[in-house]
């Protein structure tokens, strides 16, 4: 039930609405891409009950009130989000779009001795130096914040948020997965055979296997005419990989349908599943009913109030 809530609440988007992603904004070196298009989730009939109904939960409204007034980040007002990266662990770029106030950013980061800051050309890049895994940020005009893991990743990040620095060349996975879903708000792609050549993956067992049978993989995710459709490619490494990736895939839908509570039947949440295998490739969609969705978080919405 949670992982439908995530879902839900991370991919319930529009297609005629959604904004695609922009390679252009990614770095030529990325292996992996995420893109989010929150404009689209609020206008879905998921995003509006969703947040409809954390509006009518006090200490939600509260929360987002105090991230936006000690952060500087209206997640209300938040657009898109984007986050690349090569592979390499805590080593990602992530450029936000909109709800960002640049005067309450700065004031928190002056607030704070672990945090300082650095003038980088015309930006100010702040370095958070806190916590495990070292991070640092910069704020732009229009609402932008760029972020990484130290201020080399977060120039670049500005370079490619203004347009101002090569963007990503394109996967032919990428170009499937993007037409086979048109104009999708959620969107992952990851390109295996760059990541195992640019990260030593003998120390990270389940990247480890998804290199041994994939060469890459997608996954997007929109709604449309009261479904939430959600589309995966594979590019396995030979047919065999495919049959056995097929095989894990049904088993987990199997599953699936065994975890639903029992006065709940499997044909009122997903309304379409299919596998089909070319050879290596491996297309899955799964429809899931919009009004089911709303039905079960309408329901965990009420335990909250």
């Amino acid at each position: 039930m949670k992982f439908l809530i995530l879902v839900s609440l991370l991919s319930s988007v529009t297609w005629t609405c959604a904004k695609s992603l922009n390679p252009q904004r990614v770095s030529t070196d990325s292996n992996w891409i995420m893109h989010m298009d929150f404009d689209s989730m609020r206008e879905s009939e998921i995003g509006i009950f969703i947040e409809e109904s954390y509006n009518n939960i006090p200490r939600v409204q509260e929360k987002l009130d105090w991230v936006k007034d000690k952060y500087g980040i209206d997640l209300q007002k938040v657009s898109s989000f984007t986050m690349f990266g090569s592979g390499e662990k805590h080593k990602a770029i992530g450029i936000m779009e909109g709800g960002v106030n640049s005067d309450n950013v700065a004031k928190y980061a002056d607030s704070q001795d672990f945090i300082s800051r650095n003038k980088i050309g015309k930006h100010e890049v702040y370095s958070v130096n806190k916590g495990r895994h070292p991070m640092a940020y910069a704020s732009l005009k229009k609402g932008k914040l760029v972020f990484g893991p130290d201020a080399n990743y977060v120039t670049e990040g500005i370079a490619l948020a203004r347009g101002k620095a090569k963007g990503y060349d394109g996967h032919p996975l990428l170009s499937k997965i993007s037409k086979v879903s048109a104009n999708p708000g959620f969107l992952v792609f990851a390109d295996l055979n760059g990541v195992s050549e640019d990260v030593d993956i003998d120390h990270h067992a389940k990247l480890n296997k998804m290199t041994e049978v994939m060469n890459a993989f997608g996954m997007s995710i929109n709604e449309h005419l009261g479904g939430l459709t959600i589309t995966g490619i594979i590019d396995a490494k030979s047919e065999e990989s495919s049959q056995q990736i097929e095989n894990m895939i049904r088993g987990g839908y199997a599953m699936m349908k065994m975890s639903l509570p029992k006065d709940q039947k499997i044909e009122s949440m997903v309304r379409g599943f299919s596998i089909k295998r070319d050879k290596s490739t491996l297309h899955v969609v799964m429809d899931l009913s919009v009004d089911a969705i709303i039905d079960r978080l309408e329901k965990e919405a009420d335990k909250a109030i």
